[in-house]
């Protein structure tokens, strides 16, 4: 292998992991807000204060799982064998598994313990039930995956598409990939 040739991998290699840091932080931010939303409004009850902490706490996480945990080696051993569009709607189902259980299981406990916080200091009676994490984990973990999934599918093709044109990489043609 020739000087050029090693110099023009290298650079690729430079390129591809920024469109890697670039889709981290908008993927990560944009399933944040939209998550972050369905989960308020999903409580029933929905305040800003409620939203404010959602959304920053929700962005905190993505972005460490995103940076810090291994979505993406896992993701790629688990569909290294498969082929398109198998191989996107699985590394997809994996990807959310990281970023939902996280997210949505933090989430839901924090929330819950302001509520339960808030009764307390208003004085509201024993005799009233104080909302439960083990009640409202499964349905919000459900409900939040869904919509994960389903805005991932259609949100990370065009921030990919935006992340190789920012960066001027070519992007893989159908036949080209595996």
């Amino acid at each position: 292998m020739d000087n050029t040739t090693n110099k023009t991998n290298n650079d690729i290699s430079v390129q591809m992991r920024k469109v890697g840091f670039f889709m981290n932080i908008v993927m990560g931010i944009t399933m944040s807000l939209i998550l972050s939303v369905h989960g308020v409004l999903g409580s029933g009850h929905f305040s800003v204060p409620s939203l404010a902490i959602s959304i920053a706490i929700s962005c905190i996480l993505a972005l460490c799982i995103g940076f810090f945990l291994p979505v993406r080696p896992a993701r790629e051993k688990a569909t290294a064998k498969m082929k398109m569009p198998v191989k996107i709607l699985v590394g997809n189902i994996i990807t959310n598994l990281f970023y939902v259980l996280i997210i949505t299981s933090v989430l839901t406990t924090v929330m819950i313990t302001m509520a339960r916080h808030g009764m307390d200091m208003n004085n509201v009676p024993a005799s009233v039930p104080r909302p439960s994490v083990l009640k409202a984990l499964p349905r919000s973990l459900l409900s939040s995956y869904v919509v994960s999934y389903v805005i991932t599918l259609i949100l990370e093709p065009l921030y990919l598409k935006i992340a190789f044109k920012k960066y001027g990489i070519q992007p893989p043609t159908r036949e080209s990939q595996p």
